[in-house]
C-alpha cells in the first residue's frame, strides 16, 4: 500500500458546517493521511482527470487521527493541475460509498498552493471577506 502523508498548513473546503470549527481554526495544523491500495494511484488519478468524467479513486483517509474508509479521491483544478506536478489539488469525498463526515464536512477540497507559496492568501482573503459577507472557510 502506498501511504501519502499530507501535512497542510492551509486547505480549502467548500463545506460550510458550523460544527467543524476546529477543522478551520487557523491556529491548528490539520494532518491528512491518504492511503491507496493501488501502487500506481497517481497514474490512475491522472487518467481519471484526463477522462473528465469526475471518476474518483477509492482510498482510506485519516484526518487528525480519525480514519475514514472507502472515500473517493480525485484531482481537481483547472489552471493548477499539471500531470508533471508532484503535488496537485485534490477533492476528497468522505461519503463516497457510505454516509460519513468529519464534524459535518463531507467533501474536502485541498489546494496545492501553486499560485500562493505562502499558503496565506486564501485564508486571509476569506477572513476579511467574512467580515462583510458570507465566505468559504479555509485553514
Amino acid at each position: 500500500m502506498r501511504l501519502i502523508i499530507i501535512a497542510l498548513f492551509f486547505f480549502a473546503a467548500n463545506a460550510f458546517s458550523l460544527a467543524a470549527q476546529d477543522l478551520y481554526d487557523p491556529a491548528n495544523i490539520t494532518t491528512i493521511e491518504i492511503t491507496f491500495a493501488e501502487s500506481n494511484w497517481d497514474q490512475l488519478l491522472d487518467d481519471f482527470y484526463a477522462a473528465g468524467n469526475g471518476e474518483r479513486l477509492s482510498g482510506t483517509v485519516k484526518i487528525n487521527g480519525v480514519s475514514f474508509d472507502s472515500v473517493g479521491i480525485r484531482y481537481r483544478g483547472g489552471s493548477t493541475y499539471d500531470p508533471a506536478n508532484a503535488k496537485n489539488p485534490l477533492s476528497i469525498k468522505l461519503d463516497y460509498v457510505k454516509t460519513q463526515n468529519y464534524d459535518g464536512v463531507e467533501v474536502l477540497k485541498l489546494s496545492n498552493g501553486a499560485k500562493d507559496p505562502s499558503f496565506l492568501r486564501e485564508v486571509l482573503t476569506f477572513e476579511i471577506a467574512r467580515n462583510y459577507m458570507e465566505a468559504p472557510r479555509a485553514n
